[in-house]
């Protein structure tokens, strides 16, 4: 019996790529982890984007090896997972009539209704579209609705939340992949693919934050009233914890990194034991010693200010202040650091926790799936059974906008 084909999450992330292959299980209607790989590339991507093809398409290359290994089998398709700052979110409306003598709103009236809010985004040559999300649809001025098809009405409305890129950040993503022989079968954006995963419906509802922990960047994903309200990005992240750490200790960055996940803490809380530990120096040869409470005493004022840049950006945002209720969920790598659940409660005043992805759309080996390094990657092989990020993506090798948004209806609802 032949070996079943697989489909991979390529996140591109802060300074490395991380591959996760898994399969579709149409029965039970979620998907199967089975294999991934994580390979650092700072020489080659910087917060997202690529700065060397050539590095960037070798650890590419390396990680969906391994993760083909790791897998015992072929990957036949590959979801890229893309973010970074030259990604921004636009919101706009499309309209459209129902011209059916039975004014029946079918699979069409939905295409031209978001084809009609995609074209009221502006873009210059510079920038293309990378998703467009529907939030709600609007029938008869009759707000709140989510699948409108069957239902009745003279005119149909729907609000989108788009995602805008710059085209050459794309194309030297491609172009990095497609130099070893990867091909793109779709892109999505890498924040929403985590967040969809991770997210219950009584929290969307309620009203809450996604914040994903990276490296050199920190994404932002808002619900409130069950639909998206806000996606954006900080540049901050634990690499500036790191970054911190090998100035004061005199350490390089691999050590300091280290020295951060095996004494770090996010702050100074009561329970912290202190201790001594001992570390190699820059010169990579002697061996220093340092106190632990004085590592926290790093690391603490570069989360403060991460937690300051992320409550700044949502009082910017007209529904920043509608998180609290359904609280805050954590991913990414820097999520992992001692006490920083502990941080966010105390400077948010909310209810923390670390995102688990959703056991009905996600399973597999639970070093794979728990672990939040790997979230954003399987957000993206998730993708394929149906989320609302892939409903349009008009530059993907698929079979079209009308296809996409057939599939998306069929499988969401």
């Amino acid at each position: 019996m032949p070996k079943q084909e697989l489909i991979a999450g390529l996140d591109i992330g802060s300074n490395q790529v991380c591959c996760v292959a898994g399969a579709r299980d149409e029965d039970a209607r979620l998907v199967k982890i089975l294999g991934c790989a994580c390979v650092p590339c700072s020489d080659g991507i910087k917060a997202g984007a690529v700065i060397n093809i050539q590095e960037a398409a070798m650890a590419m290359a390396r990680a969906f090896e391994e993760t083909e290994k790791a897998a015992g089998s072929h990957i036949g398709n590959v979801i890229v997972a893309i973010r970074g700052s030259f990604i921004e979110a636009k919101n706009s409306k499309g309209v459209a009539n129902i011209t059916h003598s039975n004014r029946e709103i079918t699979e069409e009236t939905v295409v031209n209704a978001l084809d009609s809010a995609r074209k009221m985004i502006k873009l210059d040559p510079e920038h293309e579209i990378l998703q467009i999300i529907p939030r709600e649809f609007i029938l008869n001025q009759q707000r709140g609705i989510q699948n409108p098809i069957g239902m009745e009405g003279t005119f149909i409305e729907v609000d989108v939340h788009a995602l805008v890129a710059v085209s050459s950040n794309i194309g030297n993503i491609i172009k990095a992949m497609n130099s070893v022989d990867i091909s793109c079968d779709e892109k999505v954006y890498g924040y929403l693919a985590a967040s969809d995963i991770l997210v219950t419906k009584e929290e969307k509802e309620l009203g809450c934050l996604v914040v994903d922990l990276g490296g050199l960047t920190t994404g932002l994903v808002h619900y409130a009233d069950g639909i998206i309200r806000h996606t954006g990005e900080a540049q901050v992240g634990a690499d500036y914890i790191t970054r911190d750490i090998m100035h004061k200790l005199r350490a390089s960055f691999s050590v300091s990194k280290e020295v951060k996940e095996m004494y770090g803490a996010a702050f100074a809380h009561p329970n912290l034991k202190n201790s001594e530990f001992e570390y190699r120096a820059a010169d990579g040869r002697s061996v220093k010693k340092y106190e632990r409470k004085n590592l926290v005493e790093i690391i603490q004022p570069r989360v403060e200010q991460m937690l300051f840049v992320i409550e700044d950006m949502m009082k910017k945002s007209s529904y920043g202040s509608q998180f609290l209720s359904g609280g805050i969920i954590l991913t990414g790598g820097g999520c992992q650091l001692e006490g920083m659940t502990e941080a966010f409660e105390k400077y948010f005043g909310c209810s923390v926790r670390i995102g688990v992805p959703n056991s009905e759309k996600v399973v597999g080996p639970h070093e794979i799936v728990l672990n939040p390094v790997y979230t954003t990657a399987i957000g993206a092989v998730a993708s394929t059974m149906g989320s609302t990020y892939s409903v349009y993506s008009p530059k993907s090798s698929g079979n079209g906008f009308f296809s996409k948004v057939s599939k998306w209806f069929e499988e969401t609802f």
